[in-house]
């Protein structure tokens, strides 16, 4: 993978991090910082990675971003439910779960391949069509989820094995927009 200098500055930036903030968690000066994203210093490739690991232990992690407690549905529910909560909440999906463990994720678009029949007398997992959506610890980083809503609509977030939260395409979008940022050493 070729890391131009511009891309450590843009990845400072993105993280909202001080040129002195980086310089003192690597060990260099702020002006060696200035200097090596102005492109007027040729670093040694032993800073750059240090800087690339600096930069990445900073990352957003999905604690950073996913919604909390999400709202879970049991699979023997009437699939009515599962729209009423929706309606509610503003939600296009939630996690089934099935004694207490993740079966699955409905969503709106199974509620629509439905709505022609009784969703009342329909329980939902007769209704459910998508995937258990992925598991990950709330730990992990934004970076290693993205590939993976190539497949799912949300990736669920556990911690010490309890599901404590969800991240979504939303999420990511408002991500995109957004100026806060993880806190970091």
């Amino acid at each position: 993978m070729k890391i131009s200098l511009d891309t450590i500055a843009r990845m400072r930036r993105r993280l909202n991090i001080t040129q002195a903030q980086l310089a003192e968690a690597v060990g260099v000066s702020q002006a060696y910082i200035a200097r090596l994203e102005t492109g007027s210093l040729d670093p040694k490739l032993s800073v750059v990675n240090k800087i690339l690991d600096v930069l990445e232990s900073w990352g957003l992690s999905c604690s950073d971003i996913m919604s909390e407690d999400p709202v879970t549905v049991d699979a023997r529910e009437s699939a009515s439910v599962v729209v009423e909560l929706m309606l509610k909440h503003g939600f296009s999906q939630l996690p089934v779960t099935r004694a207490g463990k993740i079966v699955g994720l409905v969503t709106e678009r199974d509620i629509v391949r439905n709505l022609m029949r009784d969703l009342r007398a329909m329980s939902v997992q007769a209704i459910m069509e998508s995937p258990s959506p992925p598991l990950v610890d709330e730990r992990t980083r934004i970076d290693e989820i993205l590939p993976l809503f190539d497949s799912f609509q949300a990736v669920l977030v556990q911690r010490a094995g309890k599901l404590v939260g969800i991240v979504t395409r939303s999420d990511l979008l408002r991500l995109g927009l957004s100026d806060s940022k993880p806190n970091h050493p």
